[in-house]
């Protein structure tokens, strides 16, 4: 597993840069499940208070990537004596609630804007992302056991992210994110190989997160063929999925067991610590977890995720009124 670069992959908060974003989000009193609408745009009237440094950081990383496919952004401060304890599932809209998710929700509004998925997680433009006991052998966000293995997150819809984001209330040692640079893949194969992979060899399946409640989509539950890699080869991007991805020849088929076995040559690991935050280029990298085992005794590892497009109006068509959710039928 490899190291990150800290000049390129960390932004570390200085602490008054920390005071100036609590003040920024004093401010934010809507909440983001009741009026998510009026929350983004809070956010969007807010985000031109922060600080310059940070701004400039967060939009390199939109632009250009990082050599790890992700950035970090540390030292905010968690009060364990503020933080709720960790539910037993995803239902409660707990981590939405805390300074962090706000913060969160700021920075990522600076370089992108917030939208949810009706078919995962109720729609929400926050998720919390904790263990769920009956859930803890599959491959979700929610799952714990079981490794989850590396993804582009929606892998299947045009409407991808174009960023995620977890921030951390509570972390958990043996949990680690693990990440795989587009770069990291290339750098393992022939030109040969490389120039495969920009061809339409591969379908893919419908996660299970959106399938749970039985919604049906427009281009059903197998897509494809579709290409691993597309755009500028001097700056690829990268659509893979390591559980539902299947290969339409032999070839194709060795090619998804090639990148799996570079991912576990090459990829990054990073420990999730209360008070970070990552954000994951959805673009140019691919991600998974380790597994880890927790105790279901309310201080389980507590993430609070949400994801951020680019190009807001590549998606109206699917989002109904105007609103920040992706109906389910376009996933």
């Amino acid at each position: 597993m490899q190291e990150i670069s800290r000049e390129k992959s960390t932004i570390e908060l200085f602490h008054h840069e920390i005071n100036i974003l609590k003040d920024i989000i004093e401010k934010i009193t809507v909440s983001p499940s009741e009026d998510p609408e009026k929350f983004c745009i809070k956010l969007k009237e807010l985000n031109v208070l922060v600080p310059h440094r940070i701004k400039e950081r967060l939009r390199d990383f939109a632009q250009n990537g990082s050599g790890s496919g992700f950035l970090i952004i540390k030292h905010i401060e968690i009060v364990d004596s503020e933080l709720p304890k960790t539910p037993k599932n995803n239902k409660y809209k707990v981590g939405e609630t805390t300074f962090l998710a706000k913060i969160q929700g700021l920075l990522m509004s600076i370089i992108s804007d917030l939208v949810a998925y009706e078919a995962e997680s109720y729609g929400r433009l926050y998720q919390d992302v904790v263990p769920m006991k009956e859930m803890e052998t599959v491959q979700t966000s929610v799952g714990s056991n079981t490794e989850l293995e590396i993804h582009t997150e929606q892998a299947f819809s045009k409407l991808r992210p174009d960023i995620l984001s977890l921030a951390c209330l509570r972390g958990d040692k043996q949990a680690f994110t693990y990440v795989l640079p587009v770069n990291k893949i290339i750098k393992n194969l022939s030109t040969e190989k490389t120039d495969l992979l920009y061809r339409p060899l591969w379908k893919t399946g419908v996660d299970l997160s959106f399938k749970i409640n039985g919604h049906e989509f427009i281009e059903g539950d197998i897509r494809g063929p579709l290409t691993i890699l597309h755009g500028s080869k001097n700056d690829p991007k990268l659509i893979f999925d390591q559980d539902l991805m299947e290969g339409v020849t032999e070839e194709a088929d060795k090619m998804i067991e090639k990148i799996v076995d570079i991912y576990y040559k090459e990829r990054i690991a990073y420990n999730l610590k209360p008070g970070e935050i990552i954000i994951i280029d959805n673009n140019r990298a691919v991600h998974g977890r380790s597994s880890f085992f927790p105790k279901y005794d309310g201080y389980d590892r507590f993430l609070i995720r949400c994801f951020g497009t680019f190009d807001y109006e590549k998606s109206s068509y699917a989002r109904g009124n105007g609103t920040h959710t992706i109906s389910a039928i376009y996933s």
